[in-house]
């Protein structure tokens, strides 16, 4: 079992979101210590990373609630789709940071670059 201060700092989220998370009902922790204080087992931490995926893909808490708790919900199936989905941002984030690099250079030149390597083109597809 880990403390709330714990799972913060291995999940990268402050004490107050995992406290706010139990507050709304979307991340009880599995016990509680005699003191009160909250206690996560590997159970909450696989909640919590599929609550943090999902946070990432910019999804509404109240969704996210929505989805977790609905019948049909498959951990695994969701985990899939997520991780094609963050492909997708990561990629699509690459060829922003790609066209602004060559915008920012075809400025500094002078030169249209990003239209004479076809980066402007690839852009245009993927925000198609």
């Amino acid at each position: 079992m880990m403390t709330v201060h714990e799972v913060s700092k291995l999940a990268g989220v402050s004490v107050r979101t995992l406290q706010y998370y139990d507050k709304i009902g979307l991340l009880h922790p599995s016990k509680y210590s005699d003191a009160g204080y909250r206690l996560s087992a590997d159970t909450d931490l696989e909640r919590l990373q599929q609550i943090l995926l999902f946070r990432e893909l910019e999804l509404p808490l109240k969704d996210i609630r929505k989805i977790m708790e609905s019948p049909n919900y498959d951990r695994n199936k969701a985990l899939d789709q997520q991780i094609t989905l963050l492909k997708l941002k990561k990629d699509h984030l690459e060829n922003l940071i790609a066209f602004a690099l060559h915008v920012s250079g075809a400025k500094r030149t002078g030169k249209h670059a990003c239209q004479r390597r076809g980066v402007y083109k690839k852009y245009q597809r993927v925000r198609g």
